[in-house]
């Protein structure tokens, strides 16, 4: 495997649970349809799959969707942050004024305390949260 474009942009952890989910599922297709031999990967793809998949099912990525991830972007477009702070945002869900100012760099100088609980809204309300324990969401 040869990495092409070095860094081209960077992907929520929803995008790489998907990718990973469509992956298994071409490899399963083609090992069905057209044999073992056609399906081969690399020796320890399909532990590292499974390990990244299994991480990624507990956390906020597990109930995102793609359309949910698109009306949060709308949403918090009108503040100034950063591509990471909105990366960190999706991946993290943030429930929490002190999770935020995790995220969000000098949040106290950059935005008033209204535009934080602001903020906080936006990700509560298009954000699903994560998996609990027991298979349930919050």
């Amino acid at each position: 495997m040869k990495v092409l474009n070095p860094m081209d942009g960077y992907l929520c952890d929803h995008e790489v649970l998907s990718h990973i989910t469509a992956m298994k599922a071409r490899y399963t297709h083609v090992h069905e349809t057209q044999g073992a031999v056609h399906a081969m990967k690399a020796g320890n793809l399909e532990t590292v799959m499974k390990e990244v998949k299994d991480y990624l099912s507990t956390t906020p990525a597990a109930t995102q969707s793609q359309s949910a991830i698109d009306n949060f972007m709308s949403a918090i477009s009108k503040f100034p942050l950063e591509k990471a702070e909105l990366l960190m945002m999706v991946n993290s869900r943030p429930s929490s004024i002190a999770e935020l100012d995790c995220i969000v760099e000098e949040m106290d100088t950059r935005f008033s305390e209204g535009e934080t609980t602001e903020m906080l809204e936006i990700v509560k309300r298009n954000l699903p949260p994560a998996p609990t324990e027991g298979g349930n969401t919050n």
